[in-house]
Order: C-alpha cells, then sequence, then structure tokens
C-alpha cells in the first residue's frame, strides 16, 4: 500500500518536468519536491535534523551537510571487525555495527558519516517500507531521513547474500564449517547445481532494491546527478592454498576448518557465479559496481596477512547460534581496504572498476573496469595450470583448451605480471627465479620480482629483462611442460592472447573447480 503514492508521484514530476520544455526540446531536469514522511518517521527526522543543526526544519540541499552512508548486510555492517557499537552486538540487536567499519575510513571529504547497515540484512530491508531488523528502523526509511537533512553524495550497498532463495552465505558457511569440525564430509555437492538459481534470484532481489534506493532519493529532492549508488561485490574470504602459508596457523588455532574441497568451490565456483549475479544487478539498475571478489585472495583466513576473521566461536558454545556469527568475515584490516577501494574508485569517476591487491602490497588498487581473463594459446593446446591448481610451483603446462579457470590469465602491464585467474595471488613465475633455457613456469606467490615479470608481442611471451628468452612447450603432447627457452622465431613460440570462448565448454566438467591437491 506504501508504494502507490510513490509512482504516482514519480508520474506527477515527469509531467511537470515535460511541461517546462519548449516544443522539439527535451524536458531539463528539474529537482522533484520532497514528498513528507509519515509521523513516526517524521519525528525521528526533525530529531535528528535537531541534533545536526539545532532545528528541525529541513534545509535547502546545497545549504546541509554533506554525508555518505553504507547500507546493506554484515558484510559491511562490520560484523567480524570487532569495536561494535554499543547496543549492536548483543541478545536483541545483532546488527555488529564496527566503529572499525569501512565508512569511517572513507577518505572521501564528508560532513558527516551513517552506517545502517544490519548483520542479516536482506534486499528486502533496504526497500523503503520493507521488511526491518530487531527494533530496528527499515534501512530504506532510514536513509529517507537521512537524505531530507543531509546532502548524500554517496549510497555504498553491499547486499544479496541474505534471504529466502539469494546465497545464503550464513547458513551455508556454518554447515560447511560445522561439516569439518564433526568430520560429517564435504558439503559442496549439496550446494553446487542450485547456486545459478539462488544467483539468479539474488540477482533480482538486488535489482529491487536498488531501484527502490534511487526511488527514495528522488522522493527526498534528489536528483540522479546528485549523488552517487556504488554496489560493491564480496571477496572470498576462504581458500583452499592456506597451507602455503609458511606460518600456518593450523586449522583450528587459525579458525579455517572447513575442508579444502569446500573451500575450492567457494573460491572457484560459488564467490564467481555471485559476483556475476551482482554486476548484472549494477548494470540493470544503472549504478557503479565495484568487483572486490579478488580483493581478499592473498589474504584470506590463515594466510599470511589475513584480512578475515576465522571460525570464531565467540561463547565457547557452538550450539548457540550466535556464537559464530563474526566467523569468515572481513576483519578490521579487511574494512581498511574496503575504504581504500571505495575511496579511490568514488574519486575516479568510473562507472565500474575491480579492486584487488596487485601483489602482496597489502592495500587496495582499483583498476578500471572488469577484469577479462584471456587464454595464452599455441595451436590447439592452451597454457595450463596443472590439476586446476594454485598451490605454490603448480606446473604449468600444455592441455587443450576447456576455458576453464585454470586456462584463465590477466596481464597487469604496469607491473608486467601475469595473474592465474584462480588466485590473484598466483603469479606465473620462472622457478627458483633463475632467468635460464630450461627454466620451468610455474605459479607462484605474486611478489613481482624480475622472474615474475614479463612482456607479449608478436614474437612470443619473454621475461621482461631477456627479450633473448621465449616461453614453449617442451614437446607436442598434452602435459608437456612449459618452460624458458632461447627464441627461435618458431611458430611453437607465438602465442595468441586471446579471449575465450567456452563460457559452458561442452565437455568441461564443472566438479574440476576442486583441483587435486586440495585433499
Amino acid at each position: 500500500m506504501r508504494l502507490m503514492p510513490r509512482l504516482a508521484a514519480t508520474a506527477v514530476g515527469f509531467l511537470a518536468a515535460a511541461a517546462l520544455a519548449a516544443p522539439g526540446q527535451a524536458a531539463v531536469d528539474t529537482r522533484p519536491d520532497i514528498q513528507p514522511l509519515p509521523a513516526n518517521l517524521e519525528a525521528q527526522r526533525a530529531t535528528e535534523a535537531t541534533g545536526l543543526y539545532g532545528n528541525p526544519a529541513i534545509k535547502p540541499i546545497d545549504a546541509r551537510k554533506t554525508g555518505v552512508i553504507t547500507m546493506g548486510d554484515s558484510e559491511i555492517s562490520g560484523e567480524g571487525a570487532g569495536n561494535y557499537e554499543p547496543g549492536t552486538h548483543q541478545d536483541g540487536n545483532w546488527c555488529d555495527r564496527s566503529r572499525d567499519q569501512a565508512v569511517w575510513r572513507l577518505t572521501i571529504p564528508v560532513d558527516v558519516r551513517y552506517n545502517v547497515a544490519c548483520s542479516g540484512g536482506q534486499p528486502s530491508d533496504l526497500v523503503y517500507g520493507g521488511t526491518h531488523q530487531w527494533q530496528e528502523l527499515n534501512q530504506g526509511e532510514n536513509l529517507a531521513i537521512k537524505a531530507r537533512n543531509t546532502k548524500l553524495k554517496l549510497i555504498w550497498v553491499v547486499v544479496g547474500a541474505n534471504g529466502s532463495g539469494n546465497i545464503e552465505f550464513g547458513p551455508v558457511a556454518t554447515d560447511c564449517a560445522k561439516r569439518r569440525i564433526f568430520f560429517q564430509g564435504v558439503c559442496w555437492p549439496t550446494y553446487t547445481d542450485a547456486w545459478k538459481a539462488r544467483a539468479e534470484h539474488t540477482r533480482q532481489q538486488v535489482e529491487w532494491a536498488v531501484n527502490d534506493i534511487k526511488q527514495t532519493m528522488t522522493n527526498a529532492g534528489y536528483l540522479a546527478s546528485d549523488y552517487k549508488i556504488s554496489l560493491m561485490g564480496y571477496p572470498s574470504p576462504i581458500s583452499p592454498d592456506v597451507e602455503d602459508n609458511p606460518n600456518f596457523p593450523g586449522w583450528y588455532s587459525g579458525g579455517c576448518t572447513i575442508y579444502l574441497a569446500d573451500a575450492a568451490f567457494g573460491r572457484n565456483k560459488a564467490v564467481p557465479i555471485f559476483e556475476s549475479a551482482e554486476r548484472r544487478a549494477a548494470q540493470n539498475t544503472g549504478v557503479m559496481y565495484l568487483d572486490a571478489s579478488r580483493l581478499f585472495h592473498g589474504h584470506e583466513v590463515c594466510t599470511e596477512t589475513t584480512w578475515a576473521r576465522g571460525i570464531y566461536i565467540e561463547n565457547g558454545n557452538i550450539f548457540d547460534e550466535n556464537a559464530a556469527r563474526q566467523s569468515a568475515h572481513p576483519n578490521a584490516a579487511g574494512h581498511g581496504a574496503f575504504a581504500e577501494c571505495m575511496s579511490a574508485f568514488y574519486n575516479s569517476g568510473l562507472q565500474t572498476a575491480t579492486c584487488v591487491d596487485p601483489g602482496n602490497t597489502n592495500h587496495g588498487a582499483i583498476f578500471p573496469g572488469l577484469f577479462e581473463f584471456r587464454q595464452l594459446r599455441v595451436g590447439g593446446q592452451c597454457l595450463d595450470a596443472e590439476g586446476y591448481n594454485s598451490r605454490y610451483d603448480t606446473q604449468l603446462l600444455a592441455w587443450p583448451c576447456h576455458g576453464g579457470r585454470n586456462q584463465g590469465f590477466w596481464y597487469d602491464s604496469a607491473t608486467k605480471a601475469l595473474h592465474v585467474e584462480l588466485n590473484h595471488d598466483r603469479c606465473v613465475d620462472a622457478a627458483g627465479g633463475t632467468l635460464g633455457v630450461g627454466t620451468k613456469l610455474v605459479l607462484w606467490d605474486c611478489h613481482l620480482g624480475a622472474n615474475q615479470k614479463w612482456t607479449l608481442d608478436t614474437n612470443g611471451i619473454h621475461p621482461a629483462s631477456r627479450t633473448d628468452l621465449c616461453v614453449a612447450f617442451d614437446g607436442a603432447a598434452d602435459g608437456s611442460w612449459a618452460r624458458l627457452a632461447a627464441c627461435n622465431g618458431g611458430t611453437h613460440q607465438k602465442w595468441s592472447f586471446e579471449s575465450r570462448n567456452f563460457p559452458n565448454p561442452a565437455g568441461y566438467n564443472y566438479n574440476d573447480f576442486i583441483g587435486s591437491r586440495v585433499y
């Protein structure tokens, strides 16, 4: 019932704008009237305005304090980061809003910052007049209040992981962790076949929420040019490569108690499919999109410098439904990376960007657009990470091209590194740091040293410092190793770095995402 006046107001505003345009001219943007709030929301708005300005009146938009706001679920509320706002981490309210959350660390110049996100939040919580959590105000209604009292410059949305029929990250992660703790076997077969359908449902729900946020801003008197909405994707918090950590803390001590096959499912299939759904939601609603799905690669639970909290039982009672809720969420360092990414993204003027750690810098950096991972092909064979693995010293070899993520590579022209699609923290590496004839190529931790810097040209792939050396397979058979060889101009050294046309290749078994070295 509460949605009908919104539609009517939109129609009136459109007709008014059209009436102002001269014949043959496009309608000029006219600032829409501010729609009145229901009495309960108006009372709260007036109280907040008095706190901001000493007066309950709604100020002209350009006379207000500027602000930013985060909306969504536990990924952005700050759950896992600790230092919670009083009253948001207790029975009766588990929103888990942290004072170390990213919005407080943005370098965007504003007067006020708001975090209305809440753990467990689902898209309908962001819809004005929709559902709400605990005794909290609906997030869309909270936005309506703050949009009238301040001039919001950025609405940062992270949502879609919760809600019936959606990805439902919390229950899935809890199930997978319990199965590992009690040695009940892997969880991924339970979820793999239905994951695409869950992601599609998530996309529809996220689009609903984002479009309603835009309408809420219109009803608050905003033009589309007054503010930005940025939808951000979710990073993968757990990796199947944790044993590469030379200081691996142990499964229980480090809180990475999940079967490695399930971790591989999460990183190699579940998160990428989820990311694709979020990306399409942003494209379909015309809002900014920040792909953060690879941001935590190299910083997952139990890796060297973790940006996520591990499996953590807060009160020691594993049967308490709230005891492990902080698990597998960004920690304070992870929110620091979020803040770096969003600050750079907002200031860049880009509509779409990707944020990653370029190579163990311990900082997030943005790149324009979305990464395209390409295959490196010679004849009918592609460079392939053996066994669908990304562990240290994984051999790179010749294999028929099939479009899998272990045959996808992204070239960073700034650092000259070739990153494998499986793990942004694994780069094509001349083994042992040696640049000489016969040196085999492997995957290794990205450190951006001389043996990980490559140039790609019409004559082949070369170490950046040794253009006399070329990458080639040491035989014609499938499984032949990729090595450095003396450049001779042969066709077997001339690689095509090309787009893959295998979105769902025939004969490719998606169960291969597990890899052969995770058990």
